[in-house]
């Protein structure tokens, strides 16, 4: 059984001392490391934490994978394979609002030929889905596959949090992945 003791300062004047020392001393290592984690952000070869958390996926490939079109039919992944161009693969839904601010610039990625874009929508609906594109004005860009909830690119890609997006050599081996919203119009194959 634990019990606590209440002390006051006129009760352990040394304990006040050797308290506020440890205080001190923890806040210096946590102002020291929190400095330090900024510093190592900063650098240009340094991972983000979007990096981070999928980073286990590179060297995936992804070819055996199966989603489906909009319409229920299915999908392969192995139909992306062949090309001479990157492929990001993106998995977003109509209800996430990050995914819905990237969308235009995946779409004018796909449009500048730099890359093939594949967008795989995770809702409940494809109907939902379908609704929501009829609304949208970013073009051609981007092709729109269907996961139901998101379940085989869950399981098979980590994508946990949305957006994730991974980019595909040819032969659909995952080379770069991050979590979260990103700007593609500023990604250049070069990082790829």
């Amino acid at each position: 059984m634990a019990t606590s003791v209440i002390l006051s300062v006129a009760q352990a004047p040394g304990l006040y001392s050797v308290a506020k020392t440890w205080v001190f001393r923890r806040g210096l290592r946590m102002t020291i490391g929190a400095a330090t984690a900024l510093t190592l952000s900063a650098c240009d070869n340094a991972p983000s934490p979007g990096e981070l958390v999928l980073k286990h996926t590179l060297g995936t490939n992804v070819a055996a994978l199966q989603v489906q079109t909009l319409e229920g039919a299915p999908q392969p992944l192995a139909d992306l394979a062949g090309g001479t161009q990157p492929i990001v693969l993106n998995v977003w839904a109509t209800w996430c609002t990050p995914c819905v601010a990237e969308m235009p610039t995946l779409a004018a990625l796909g449009q500048s030929g730099r890359a093939r874009v594949v967008a795989i929508a995770t809702d409940a609906s494809a109907t939902v889905v379908k609704d929501f594109l009829r609304r949208q004005a970013w073009g051609p860009g981007v092709e729109i596959w269907y996961d139901p909830r998101g379940t085989v690119t869950r399981e098979a890609l980590s994508a946990k949090a949305l957006p994730s997006s991974y980019v595909l050599n040819p032969s659909l081996t995952i080379t770069y992945a991050v979590a979260g919203e990103r700007d593609w119009r500023e990604w250049g194959t070069a990082a790829w």
